[in-house]
Formats: structure tokens, C-alpha cells, sequence
């Protein structure tokens, strides 16, 4: 999970000292930000540098020229406004629903920083305007779809940006509103746009990065609860605990390995359950239960990897061209490439389905009889009643649909704007599809906990370890035990009180973690 700690008060935007850490608090209390007079100053500089490019009469493509495959198309100084706003227009072609104003506060507070580095000679009225609408809570309508990842992901971003010049549509106060009604109810005031300010609004890699962001600081509680899952399991089919002895885990050297079998081993901590089957005749457990470290570790060690990528990409300057103000040079490169998002999304989405997978393993290993020891399908008079069987169909399908979704966005390509964009990431696709597979897991997991608090119940009076017994609690808290059939959605629809339940999360990695 992530801890939070003195980020808390630290709201101001520089362009290069964003964490994980931050981000995730901001997405928690939305707090007002702001960005420093520093940052300010090299926006001050980079638009200078833009505008003596212009009164010399230099042509700087994306400044004075248009874009794409008409980038050799020059364009009069008395149009260099009508070009910016143009450019908004036009771009703004998203389809589909719009996404969640988690991922579009994101994407604007990404894009103030980014922007707030000082290279991209956009005006600082645009980085201004950006806050003020932030910080008032006026969300601009995204639909998902629509982006390559490549130049930038300028559909999405062209819609994030419509609001500044008082066009498209927006959210305020849970109500969604034409911005020009805002304007005129004089909620805020738009913007006149100038040279470069619409290209550096639009390029760059903020939607991709916001949907790898919010997957990934999900997937850090998520990663969690698999392991105190995995836990309540082992207690309620009576595996042994073995696997997970420091020992077995030196010697194959993986740290993400060593870390899982470490929570593993704490929360079996002082369990009657597995004290009770020490000399049982069992010799070995099936691997969804033996092989947790293992694989658990693996997405551990995939988080970390993500968590890197991430990390760098919160504090990069993905737009082009660059102003370089130091040297007065403006250069065309192609930081807008969302190659490394989309990458690393895919690797994360083949980690996570996994994750998935294993689970439902579990899962199946816990409603059959044969394999548990338990009542069929974990409830009496079975027969009479079904129990768990459809609640494991549920997870079995999620695990199956997780699998089609990690086919890998990344190796895709469809070249675009007559082939001079003719290489394109498809982050924000690998990115919406690991969304998807980050909410199924969320489910499968909830549904191990109940298969597994309802195994647990037949091992009464007999007590699970501490972290165990806590998950066993918890769950209990939010679902009552199984005696008969009823309609089971209600209890699946609780994983949504599992998951906001801060207090526990903390209280569960504070045992994971324990010496």
C-alpha cells in the first residue's frame, strides 16, 4: 500500500518533484494546488524564447506552422491564434463514455506540471487557468476512447483543454454543463490562446499516464489483499506452511518473492488452524497454495518496475517541440511517444491477470470437496443448496476475461496523419484495458475472502493467525455466514466497502510488514 506521511501538505507544483506518494494523496483529498515561483520564471523564459522566435520571422514548427503532415505549411502571424484554437477544435474527436473525473483531475494536475518544467513555451495565463479550474472542481468531459498514444494523446487532451477558451463540456458541482454556460454565469473567465499554447496543451502523454497511475496505486492495496486472501485460504483447506519458511526463499534470490512469503508467514502468525495439522498426512498442497510467493512475488516485482516508469514519466516533458531557454533553441523530438506507458501497462496487465488467475485457483480448490475436505460447495445440505458453485463461475469468468484483455496493446500499429505519424504506442488503449482488469481483480479477490472466511467457519473453534483472522473478521463484518442459498450479488457488491476501508488496508500491511 502506500504510506502517507508529510506529502500531505505538500501541494505546490514545481514540474520535476512529483511521487507516487503525492499523486495518490492528491487523488484522495483533491486539495488546491498551486505551482512555485521558480517554475513560473522558467515558463516566463521558454515563452520568451518562443515569442523572439516569431518576431524574427523564423519558422519553428507547431508555433507557425501547422501540424502533423502540414507541418510544412507556413501560417501568417495575424493567424498564429486562430491556428491554437483550431488545433483544440479540431482534435477534440473522442468517442465512447467519458472517463471518471479521478483520471481527468489527473490528467490536469499531470499536465500543469508538466508544463510548469519550463519547455514547453506555452504562456503561464494557460498553466494559471489550468489550477483555477482544478482547484474549483470544473471537470472537463474526456470520452476514453479515441487517442493512439502518439503524438501525445491529443484527442483526450484536446477535450481536457476545450474548457480553457470556454468550449466544450464540463462537470461542476456533479452536473455536467456547456462551458460557455459557466462562462456566462461567471463561474470563471477563459483564455485567449497565443502561439504554442494549444500544441502544448494537447501533446503530450498525461491520459496514458493517468490511467497507468490510478491502475497502479489501486494495485498497490490490491497486491495486499491477494496475499491476506491467499492467507485465509491456506487456514480454511489446511496447507502447510512451508512453502513459505525464509530458507526456501533465500535461495532462490527474488526479492518480490521473499517480501510475499514474509507477509504470508506473519499472517499465519500464532494460528491454531495450522498448529492444529502439523503432523497430517498430506505431503504436498497444489501450487495455487504452495506457489503463492512465487507468483505473488512476481507482481510484486512487477509494481516496482511499473511504480519506476511511473515515477519518471509524472516528471517528464512529453510535448514537442522544446523550448530550451538557456540556448534559445527550440527542438522537434519525440518525447510525445507514449511507447514506455504502453509497455509497461501491458506488463503490468500480464502480471495482474495472473494475480487473478492464481486467485480463482484457490477459489476452486476451496468450494471442491475432493480437495478441501469441506462440505461441497462450502454450505450444508448440499444438493438442497449450490453455495459457492455459481460464486467460483463468477470469478472463473472475470479470470477469463482478465486473460483476453493482457494481450499486449503496445505491439499494435496503425500509422497515422497520412504516415508521418506512422509509429504509435496505443498506450491509452493497454492503459483503459489494464483499468478494466484492475476493477474484475478487485472482485476476485473479494470473492476469495468469502469462500475463504466461509471455509474458516468450518474450522471453528479453532482460530487463523492474526492477519488471517483480521481478513476472517473483516469479512464477516461486511457478509454474514453461508447457512443457505440467497441472492449472492449483494454480498459480491461489498468489495467496493473492503477496498475504501483505509483504516484496514493499513492495519493489514502494518502486520505484512511486521519483523
Amino acid at each position: 500500500m502506500i504510506n502517507f506521511g508529510d506529502e500531505l501538505s505538500n501541494l505546490v507544483l514545481s514540474g520535476d518533484n512529483l511521487t507516487l506518494k503525492r499523486v495518490a494523496n492528491f487523488l484522495r483529498i483533491k486539495s488546491k494546488i498551486s505551482i512555485d515561483g521558480s517554475a513560473a520564471n522558467r515558463v516566463k523564459a521558454a515563452r520568451k524564447t518562443v515569442l523572439e522566435m516569431i518576431e524574427k520571422e523564423k519558422v519553428v514548427y507547431g508555433i507557425n506552422t501547422g501540424f502533423g503532415k502540414l507541418s510544412q505549411v507556413k501560417i501568417p502571424l495575424d493567424e498564429l491564434e486562430s491556428l491554437q484554437i483550431n488545433l483544440l477544435r479540431s482534435h477534440a474527436c473522442g468517442v465512447g463514455d467519458p472517463v471518471d473525473t479521478d483520471i481527468v483531475s489527473l490528467m490536469m494536475y499531470l499536465k500543469i506540471n508538466n508544463l510548469s518544467a519550463g519547455y514547453s513555451g506555452c504562456s503561464l495565463e494557460v498553466i494559471n487557468k489550468l489550477v483555477e479550474l482544478l482547484n474549483k472542481r470544473i471537470y472537463p468531459v474526456v470520452p476514453r476512447r479515441g487517442s493512439v498514444g502518439a503524438s501525445g494523446d491529443l484527442v483526450p487532451l484536446a477535450h481536457m483543454s476545450l474548457p480553457l477558451i470556454g468550449e466544450g463540456e464540463v462537470l461542476y458541482k456533479d452536473k455536467q454543463y456547456r462551458s460557455e454556460d459557466l462562462v456566462k454565469q461567471g463561474v470563471y473567465k477563459p483564455i485567449e490562446l497565443g502561439p504554442k499554447d494549444g500544441l502544448s496543451l494537447i501533446n503530450g502523454t498525461q491520459y496514458s499516464t493517468a490511467l497507468l497511475t490510478s491502475a497502479l496505486i489501486q494495485a498497490k492495496d490490491l497486491v495486499l489483499l491477494s496475499e491476506l486472501a491467499a492467507s485465509m485460504s491456506i487456514e480454511a483447506i489446511l496447507t502447510t506452511d512451508v512453502p513459505f519458511r525464509k530458507e526456501i526463499q533465500e535461495v532462490r534470490r527474488q526479492k518480490g518473492q521473499k517480501e510475499v512469503a514474509k507477509h504470508i508467514r506473519n499472517f499465519l502468525r500464532h494460528s491454531e488452524i495450522v498448529k492444529s495439522h502439523k503432523n497430517c498426512e498430506k505431503v504436498q498442497d497444489p501450487y495455487s497454495f504452495r506457489c503463492v510467493p512465487q507468483v505473488l512475488g512476481t507482481v510484486r516485482d512487477s509494481i516496482e518496475f511499473v511504480q519506476e516508469i511511473v515515477e519518471n514519466e509524472l516528471n517528464a516533458v512529453t510535448d514537442n517541440p522544446l523550448v530550451f531557454s538557456d540556448s534559445g533553441e527550440i527542438l522537434s523530438g519525440g518525447n510525445f511517444h507514449a511507447g514506455p506507458i504502453a509497455m509497461a501497462a501491458d506488463n503490468f496487465s500480464i502480471a495482474l491477470t495472473e494475480l487473478g488467475n492464481i486467485s480463482e485457483r484457490r477459489i476452486a480448490n476451496l468450494t471442491d470437496s475432493t480437495m478441501s475436505g469441506l462440505p461441497p460447495f462450502l454450505i450444508e445440505s448440499s444438493g438442497l443448496n449450490s453455495g459457492f458453485m455459481i460464486v467460483h463461475v463468477a470469478a472463473a469468468s472475470l479470470a477469463s476475461e482478465n486473460r483476453t484483455l493482457s494481450g499486449p496493446a503496445s505491439i499494435e500499429n496503425i500509422p497515422t496523419s497520412a504516415s508521418q505519424e506512422d509509429h504509435v504506442s496505443m498506450a491509452p488503449i493497454a492503459g483503459l484495458k489494464l483499468l478494466q482488469i484492475v476493477e474484475n481483480i478487485k472482485v476476485i479477490v473479494w470473492i476469495e475472502m468469502l469462500t475463504a472466511a466461509q471455509g474458516m467457519d468450518f474450522r471453528r473453534p479453532l482460530k487463523g493467525g492474526i492477519g488471517s483472522e483480521l481478513g476472517y473478521k473483516k469479512a464477516r463484518s461486511l457478509v454474514k455466514y453461508l447457512d443457505k442459498d440467497r441472492i449472492m450479488y449483494v454480498d459480491l457488491r461489498q468489495y467496493n466497502k473492503l477496498l475504501s476501508d483505509y483504516a484496514f488496508i493499513r492495519e493489514i500491511n502494518d502486520i505484512a510488514e511486521s519483523s
